[in-house]
């Protein structure tokens, strides 16, 4: 024990199962047997952007041909005595190149580094100046994975040193600063080896849940329709900068599509939280405008990152009916233009508030002199000339 107290104040002061296919295997913490009662697990996670990589010190003799055990002690010791809410690394590589998973949650899990928003955090268990071989090689191949997947940039990495925080009645946590120690020289020569990505190629799979959406709305109302689906992925999705939309068949305009509230006319809405963990499920909900003539639609949606990744098993569809209830309405007729303008009373003179398609349907509630008046995004009025409109 006192060895391993000398290797945590070291790292201090200096500081199976394959989870992704990765070209070298990864062994988990199942694997390596952590005592799963004893961390606090966290749930801060952010999209990868950034690696941090950083050199523990001080191993002992008896344990170098161990790593397992090695990692076993550290986690211990760091929940136990320091204090810590995990083992304060998102992964760990050893002398013969050999990577193991540290902090519990996967990619993208805040190992309790301030700051950590967009870290993985990497600790090379190696006394050495110098990468050995395995390890550099290893090292080379889960970047450009991490890299190709998430699209971290070329730039975005930093060889750091540790130091851990403690407050009274509270966990610990790790700070950091750049490292100048000489294995810095040799994870850089690693590091310009690597094929790095700009781009995000992570392939998703999903399942529907369940649609839920009112079978009858009255024309000229809004329907809301709430969709939940469960992330089937062995990793987590991300919200923040890379959204996950969705998107009608296609990409195809919807004629119920809402102007300034639909991201735009084929993408109603998005997954608007920060993350779903592999496994669980997340909720979205938006709304349909109900302008089109009575009767029974049908629109096919699902999840996409972009055009050409879309999320497997995702597809889902809104039936619904419109009623015309006891309203009297008129249908746009403008295949001139395709289109005709609303405006805020019934002269050209008038300001345009809005824009009706050819074939729209509106609820009237009064003509004057040439012009409808017409209700419109959920209560709102305003004027079409008659020229651009028909009674039904």
């Amino acid at each position: 024990m006192k060895a391993l107290k000398y290797i945590l104040l070291s790292f201090i002061f200096c500081f199976t199962t394959v989870l992704f296919a990765y070209a070298t295997d990864i062994t988990t913490r199942e694997s390596i047997g952590f005592d799963e009662t004893l961390s606090n697990k966290s749930d801060i996670y952010s999209l990868p952007q950034k690696i941090y990589i950083s050199q523990l010190n001080g191993f002992s003799t008896d344990l170098n041909d161990d790593s397992q055990s090695w990692i076993k002690l550290l986690y211990y010791y760091s929940v136990t005595r320091l204090k810590l809410n995990d083992i304060p690394y998102n992964y760990l590589i050893d002398r013969s190149g050999n990577i193991y998973e540290g902090a519990q949650g996967g990619i993208g899990i805040n190992p309790g580094l301030q700051g950590g928003d967009g870290v993985v955090l990497i600790g090379i268990m190696d006394d050495s100046t110098t990468l050995s071989p395995r390890t550099y090689s290893s090292l080379i191949s889960f970047i450009e994975d991490l890299s190709y997947k998430y699209g971290i940039k070329k730039d975005n990495w930093d060889f750091v040193d540790l130091k851990i925080s403690k407050k009274d009645n509270s966990l610990s946590y790790l700070t950091y600063t750049s490292s100048q120690k000489a294995l810095r020289n040799s994870v850089l020569n690693a590091l310009e080896e690597v094929e790095w990505s700009n781009t995000e190629n992570l392939k998703y799979k999903g399942s529907i849940v369940s649609v839920e959406n009112d079978k009858e709305v009255e024309i000229g109302k809004r329907l809301t329709v709430k969709v939940k689906i469960k992330n089937e992925n062995d990793f987590t999705w991300f919200g923040g900068s890379t959204y996950i939309y969705v998107s009608t068949k296609d990409s195809a305009d919807s004629p119920h599509a809402i102007n300034g509230v639909w991201e735009s006319f084929s993408k109603p809405t998005y997954i608007k939280g920060t993350y779903i963990k592999a496994g669980d499920t997340g909720e979205v909900s938006f709304e349909l405008n109900a302008k089109s003539k009575p009767g029974t639609y049908k629109e096919s949606y699902y999840f996409m990152k972009s055009a050409e990744n879309t999320v497997e098993g995702s597809e889902f569809d809104v039936e619904f009916t419109i009623v015309k209830g006891n309203n009297k309405l008129i249908e746009i007729v403008s295949p001139e233009y395709g289109f005709v303008n609303i405006r805020e009373c019934r002269w050209y003179s008038c300001a345009k508030i809005e824009v009706a398609n050819e074939g729209d349907v509106f609820i009237t509630t009064k003509k004057e002199e040439g012009w409808y008046e017409i209700v419109f995004n959920d209560g709102v009025k305003g004027w079409v000339y008659q020229k651009y409109a028909r009674e039904i």
